[in-house]
C-alpha cells in the first residue's frame, strides 16, 4: 500500500462511522521526519515507522488524532523515540490543571525529550486547540502564559522527528477539568 491508499482507507473509514474526514496525513519512513507531510505514493515498506494523523468533523466539532506504528518489527532505535515520545506525552498530560500556564505544559513535554538528547527535533508547539475549528486556542507552546481553564478542548502532540529517517508523534485530544483533564482518545499503545 502506499502512504495515499493508507490515507483513503482511514478516510473512508471516518466516513463509515459518520463523521466528515477533513485530514488524513500519512507519513512513511523518512516522510515521517516532516511534520506536516502531505501523503503521496510512497510506498509503506518492511520496518518503516509510519506516522498517521488524521480527523474528521461530527456534529460541527472537530477530531484530531496521531498514532506511529511500524510496517514489521520496529528498530531498537524507533523503539527508544516512541518510548521518549510516550513519556513527554504523558508528563505534558499529567501537567494539565486550571491555572496551569499553557507553556509550562509544554515545558513538561520538552523537557522530557531534551533531556534525552532530541531537544533539537522536537519543532513545533506540544498542542493546539480543538473546537469548531481545527486549531483555535489555547496554544500549548513555550512561553504562552494563557491560563487553562476548565472546558478548554486542546491537543497533547510532542514528537521527535529525525531529518532523512523517520519521525514520532502521539496525539491525543484532551479537555482540562476541574481537577485535572479527560482524554477523548483511547490511550496510546506503550510499545
Amino acid at each position: 500500500a502506499t502512504e495515499a491508499d493508507v490515507a483513503q482507507a482511514l478516510s473512508d473509514a471516518m466516513r463509515t462511522l459518520g463523521g466528515v474526514p477533513t485530514f488524513a496525513i500519512i507519513a512513511a519512513g523518512a516522510n515521517g521526519a516532516e511534520p506536516h507531510h502531505l501523503s503521496d505514493a510512497t510506498p509503506l515498506q518492511e520496518g518503516d515507522v509510519v506516522v498517521m494523523d488524521f480527523g474528521c468533523t461530527v456534529g460541527g466539532y472537530h477530531s484530531d488524532i496521531t498514532r506511529t506504528v511500524t510496517c514489521g518489527r520496529a528498530s531498537d532505535e524507533a523503539h527508544r523515540v516512541y518510548e521518549t515520545v510516550l513519556a513527554a506525552h504523558h508528563a505534558a498530560r499529567k501537567a494539565i490543571a486550571p491555572g496551569v500556564a499553557c507553556g509550562d505544559v509544554d515545558a513538561a513535554a520538552r523537557a522530557v525529550i531534551e533531556a534525552a538528547g532530541y531537544g533539537e527535533f522536537f519543532v513545533h508547539r506540544t498542542g493546539h486547540g480543538l473546537g469548531t475549528r481545527v486549531h483555535e486556542e489555547p496554544n500549548i507552546v513555550g512561553g504562552s502564559d494563557q491560563r487553562l481553564e476548565p472546558g478548554h478542548c486542546f491537543s497533547i502532540e510532542p514528537g521527535i522527528y529525525l531529518p532523512g529517517r523517520f519521525g514520532v508523534r502521539i496525539e491525543n485530544i484532551v479537555t482540562c477539568t476541574a481537577d485535572g483533564h479527560v482524554s477523548f482518545n483511547e490511550e496510546p499503545a506503550e510499545r
